[in-house]
């Protein structure tokens, strides 16, 4: 039975540990910074491919097994990453558990008079004289100190007055409320980790879907269509790198467009995310995957510079206004380059530089000619001006969604955490021990802590009491 008891202990001692607490902030730290580096939830292609920029190929799949053993790729849903957020709750209980009924008892503990030799030994000591006596002297420190909100206990003493004062000595219960916080933080992330939705969706331009794809591959069906009417993207002048992209999306339920705060067509760019019912849309990704309802969209100008919309399917005819000419669309290409011959040929599957091949057919005759987006020069014809607008429904956006019910545990949480570091922090006890004797008193401080803010408040007191004397 002893030897139970004292397993029991030590246990129990073991969970109550700083120690623990502080290893336990470690790793979960450094698991959290991994998460940060290593893409998440990623494909195994696009995770070797991250780490083949730093070490050869065959390195970069050798780690890749590595961290798809210790779900380095998905940290924050492992389960080594959930046993330390679960250990550290614990240990936060058990620490609370073990050390706050200690403090409640001190607070019903009336204080006791310290012996001079004990005063003596104390961090911070300052004397002041006065030609009051040792009565008056105490009544009039006593009067200060009730002024800047201490409470004073008084004990009569062989060769004068010793007085106690103390103030926010509770506030030591702010380390609690801070325990408390992180717990609730804990257990928000928890919820949200194994009872949250994360998913992403790929809507073409011009399509709607109300279907994501989760993480682990499963089917949500969400309760309203996601209609994706416009994508577009902005490239870095002479580059192939993105600037910006954003779909503009509407929300259909039941059949009609959802209406919020009069919009009806929303903006999703990186950054700026939509919500709608619980769920957050993030701008994640795009590409290029033409469809059979693609339309080729120009701007014809004729003679006169009247401006016509022309709308036009991949190889099918269409009239140029004004005009007997016919033109169809042959070709495409959504980077148009061109090499050292002169030759053209396909940079990239972005729409960096997108350019059409069009080819016109008047009076019997064909002649073919590349028109590009974004060079204005290759917009004249034969027949007119003819600019190429865009291919629109050839373009996917790529939406991440979320729904975390675990947020406001994290906001509640977070908040406390804030009261209870102010608390902590700029609150803390203060206790002074004072003696007065005959026309001298002598104040003493405890700690070593924040002894310089402590001296100016003791020479506050004593230039008040001074100007009373």
């Amino acid at each position: 039975m002893a030897d139970l008891k004292k397993l029991n202990e030590k246990i129990w001692n073991f969970f109550a540990s700083v120690d623990l607490a502080v290893a336990l902030f470690i790793i979960i730290s450094i698991g959290a910074a991994i998460g940060t580096v290593i893409p998440q939830q990623s494909d195994p292609e696009a995770t070797i491919r991250f780490f083949s920029r730093f070490i050869s190929l065959n390195s970069s799949m050798k780690l890749y097994e590595i961290v798809n053993l210790f779900d380095l790729n998905n940290v924050y849903h492992s389960w080594w990453f959930t046993f330390l957020l679960f250990m550290f709750a614990l240990n936060l209980t058990v620490c609370s558990i073990d050390r706050l009924p200690i403090l409640l008892k001190s607070f019903k503990t009336s204080p006791q008079a310290l012996l001079p030799e004990v005063l003596e030994k104390m961090p911070l000591k300052r004397e002041l004289n006065l030609s009051a006596n040792s009565k008056d002297l105490a009544q009039k420190l006593m009067a200060v100190l009730k002024d800047k909100g201490f409470s004073i206990f008084t004990f009569a003493h062989s060769d004068g007055v010793q007085i106690q004062c103390k103030k926010w000595i509770k506030t030591r219960l702010a380390v609690y409320l801070t325990h408390l916080s992180i717990f609730i933080i804990l257990v928000g992330a928890l919820i949200g980790t194994f009872l949250g939705l994360r998913g992403s969706m790929n809507i073409v331009e011009g399509t709607s879907s109300n279907l994501a794809i989760s993480d682990d591959g499963k089917a949500i069906p969400l309760p309203f269509e996601v209609r994706c009417d416009k994508f577009e993207v902005e490239f870095y002048e002479n580059s192939a790198m993105p600037k910006a992209y954003r779909s503009y999306i509407k929300i259909i339920e039941n059949g009609q467009p959802v209406t919020i705060e009069g919009k009806d067509r929303f903006i999703i760019e990186v950054n700026e995310p939509f919500a709608y019912k619980g769920i957050t849309f993030y701008q994640a990704t795009y590409g290029f995957q033409p469809a059979e309802h693609a339309e080729f969209r120009f701007t014809y100008f004729d003679t006169s510079n009247k401006e016509y919309r022309i709308s036009a399917n991949f190889e099918k005819s269409f009239q140029i206004p004004g005009t007997s000419v016919r033109a169809s669309v042959i070709d495409f290409s959504p980077a148009l380059g061109m090499d050292e011959q002169g030759r053209f040929f396909n940079m990239s599957s972005e729409m960096i530089n997108p350019a059409v091949l069009v080819q016109f057919e008047y009076n019997g005759k064909k002649s073919e000619q590349w028109i590009l987006a974004k060079i204005p020069e290759t917009w004249q014809t034969p027949f007119g001006k003819l600019k190429f607008d865009e291919l629109w429904g050839a373009q996917f956006t790529g939406l991440q969604l979320r729904r975390d019910p675990g947020v406001p545990l994290i906001y509640a949480g977070s908040i406390l955490m804030c009261i209870g570091l102010f608390i902590t922090l700029f609150l803390r006890p203060v206790s002074y021990f004072v003696m007065v004797r005959d026309n001298k008193i002598t104040f003493y401080h405890p700690s070593g802590k924040g002894i310089i803010m402590r001296e100016k408040e003791i020479d506050k007191i004593i230039q008040k009491i001074q100007k009373e004397a």
